[in-house]
């Protein structure tokens, strides 16, 4: 691909994640680091240092950067709504952090107001790009599976141990659900990427003892439109784990951060299964994807073609995590179209 013309981006957020995610712009080679801005000057001062980006003050101080083609939004999920709407009402094209923002309603008008003011938006949610997922897709597309009927899911961590009392993290309404937002979100829009739409899901979250003031763990069962049944669940306690089991008609896949995804074919016995060597490990995996989310945006910026992820995948992963919290709530089953036409 060319790599002319490339893109300037101004990111707003500026912890961890934030400077993976520059790290992977730069190495996509279709992207500059231009600016940046946090509440923090310190954040500011480190972040600018670090990729030579201009240190901007306050918020509307980078929106009006002529350099800056499309920011990236990497903040806490309270304040995703104002950055997101800010943005695009300066023109600038949007990548924005799971999950959208803590509410339906507005990520519905993040929507509105990017397609009003003709900026692509552009969402975050990178497994879907993971090489496991893409040879999962091809798999189930190509009927290598067989006639799929369900999907095993869980992607835990101990965020609910080492957080610590001043992290967002343990804030009940900043990261309702404990792993919900941190973790399963990722695993519902991979599930829709995989499965098509979910229809309706029944779910437990639960407070086990962790220290934090959020839930610690949470399961849900899902209907898919197709009658497929999938599940997805996550701890806040644990070491890292992550598991995602696909059962077929002729051949289970296997994907796992501890090793390369496996095939359990039809007819074999359970310890007669084979590797499929993808060069990606799950860290590596993480970081093509996020290599390329960053190609996919230089490439709707300039084209002017949908991202892959667009703001509808991104409202469809939040409303799955609502509909879970709804679940869990008043212990009845929730469907997805209650979650999108009432919150």
């Amino acid at each position: 691909m060319s790599i002319e013309n490339p893109i300037g981006l101004g990111f707003i957020g500026l912890g961890w994640w934030g400077s993976v995610l520059a790290e992977s712009a730069l190495e996509s080679k279709l992207a500059r680091v231009e600016g940046c801005f946090a509440r923090t000057e310190k954040s500011r001062e480190k972040f600018a240092n670090k990729f030579n980006a201009k240190n901007h003050s306050s918020l509307s101080d980078l929106l009006e950067d002529k350099n800056i083609d499309a920011v990236v939004i990497a903040s806490s999920n309270g304040v995703h709504f104002e950055h997101a709407i800010s943005s695009a009402r300066a023109g600038k094209h949007i990548h924005l952090e799971k999950p959208m923002s803590l509410s339906i309603s507005e990520a519905k008008e993040i929507i509105r107001v990017c397609e009003e003011e003709n900026v692509k938006l552009h969402i975050g949610q990178n497994f879907r790009r993971w090489p496991m997922f893409r040879i999962a897709k091809d798999y189930i597309s190509s009927g290598n599976l067989g006639m799929v009927s369900i999907a095993i899911s869980q992607f835990s961590g101990n965020l609910g141990l080492v957080a610590g009392t001043e992290s967002l993290r343990w804030d009940p309404v900043e990261n309702p659900g404990g792993p919900l937002y941190s973790y399963t979100i990722h695993l519902a829009d991979v599930m829709e990427f995989l499965f098509g739409e979910v229809l309706e899901v029944t779910a437990n979250c639960a407070k086990v003892g962790g220290p934090s003031m959020t839930k610690d763990s949470a399961a849900c069962i899902l209907r898919f439109s197709s009658g497929q049944t999938g599940i997805i669940s996550g701890s806040y306690l644990s070491p890292m784990s992550f598991t995602f089991e696909i059962q077929g008609s002729k051949a289970n896949l296997l994907l796992s951060n501890a090793h390369m995804p496996r095939i359990q074919r039809e007819g074999k016995d359970a310890w007669e299964s084979e590797y499929i060597n993808l060069d990606f490990d799950f860290i590596n995996g993480r970081n093509l994807a996020n290599r390329e989310q960053f190609v996919d945006l230089h490439s709707a910026i300039r084209t002017g073609k949908e991202p892959e992820v667009s703001g509808i995948h991104g409202l469809r992963a939040l409303a799955i995590m609502r509909a879970i919290l709804l679940s869990d709530l008043e212990k009845r089953s929730v469907s997805i179209e209650e979650i999108l036409s009432k919150e």
